[in-house]
C-alpha cells in the first residue's frame, strides 16, 4: 500500500503539489492524468524517495519512507519497478550488459546462468535480436522493452511505475508497450502509469487520478471520469479529445 498524507513539494518558488492525499493498493491499475508541469512524474520520484517531500509523509506498506536514509530504501525500492520515458539505460553499456548488470553486482550467479536469463528476459519483452545493440542504436520502442527487461532482471516488483510508457512512440511499439504492461500486470501485480495520452490511459488503468495546479481535482473510476463536473478535468478531456 502507498500512502501519501498531506504531501507537499516545491520547486523553488513554485509549489508542484499541495497537501495531496491519497492511498493505492498494490493490486490497483492507476492512471495519473495531468497536462504538462502539474506533478505527475513527481509523484512516481517521491514514491520511489527520488525527491523529499517539503513536507507531509510518504507510507510504503506503512513504512514512513520520508526521512530514511539510503540504505534504508534499498528494500523499499526493491517493491517497485520504474521505467521512465527515456528507457534511462546506461548509454556505454550493450543491450546485453544492461540487462545483466543486477545479476552481476548483486548475486554470485555464474556467467553461463546470467546469459541464460538475460536471454530469456529479452525474449520475453521481444527484443532478442538486440542483444549486442547500443542504446543509441535502438528505436524509442526497443529502448523501453529493454528498460522493462532490466526492471524485471533486478527483482520481482510487487508494482509497477511508467512514466509516459509509449510516448513518442509509432502505433506498433505503442501497441507492444501497451500489451507488455497488462501481461506485467499478472500474478496481482498493479502499476501507476503517469501519461498524456488518454487512449493508454483508458485501456490500461481502472483507476483515475487528475492534478491541477498541485491539488488531486477527481480520484475515481472510469464511468466517473466522464461523469464528473469538475470544470478543469471536463476542459482536459475536451481538449484530448479534439487532438
Amino acid at each position: 500500500m502507498i500512502e501519501f498524507r498531506h504531501v507537499v513539494f516545491n520547486r523553488g518558488r513554485k509549489t508542484v503539489l499541495n497537501d495531496i492525499c491519497f492511498s493505492i493498493a498494490f493490486t490497483e491499475k492507476v492512471a495519473i492524468l495531468g497536462s504538462s508541469g502539474e506533478g505527475k512524474t513527481t509523484l512516481l520520484k517521491l514514491i520511489m524517495r527520488l525527491l523529499v517531500p517539503d513536507s507531509g509523509q510518504i507510507l510504503i506498506n506503512s513504512t514512513d519512507i520520508t526521512n530514511l536514509k539510503e540504505t534504508e530504501l534499498r528494500s523499499i525500492r526493491r517493491q517497485f519497478g520504474l521505467v521512465f520515458q527515456d528507457g534511462a539505460l546506461f548509454d556505454s553499456l550493450t543491450v546485453k550488459e544492461n540487462v545483466a548488470f543486477h545479476f552481476r553486482e548483486f548475486t554470485r550467479l555464474p556467467e553461463p546462468e546470467i546469459e541464460s536469463r538475460v536471454r530469456t528476459l529479452l525474449k520475453y519483452v521481444g527484443v532478442e535480436d538486440a542483444l549486442h545493440m547500443m542504446p543509441e542504436e535502438l528505436s524509442g520502442g526497443m529502448q523501453r522493452r529493454v528498460a522493462l527487461a532490466r526492471t524485471l532482471a533486478a527483482e520481482e516488483p510487487q508494482m509497477f511505475l511508467y512514466d509516459e510508457p509509449t510516448s513518442d512512440l509509432d502505433p506498433i511499439n505503442a501497441m507492444r508497450i501497451r500489451n507488455l504492461i497488462q501481461e506485467l500486470t499478472s500474478n496481482h501485480r498493479g502499476f501507476i502509469i503517469v501519461t498524456h495520452e488518454m487512449h493508454d490511459a483508458l485501456k490500461l488503468a481502472e483507476r483515475f487520478i487528475f492534478l491541477k495546479g498541485g491539488k488531486i481535482l477527481f480520484d475515481g473510476a472510469y464511468d466517473a471520469l466522464f461523469r464528473s463536473d469538475v470544470s478543469d478535468l471536463k476542459i482536459f478531456l475536451d481538449e484530448l479529445h479534439g487532438d
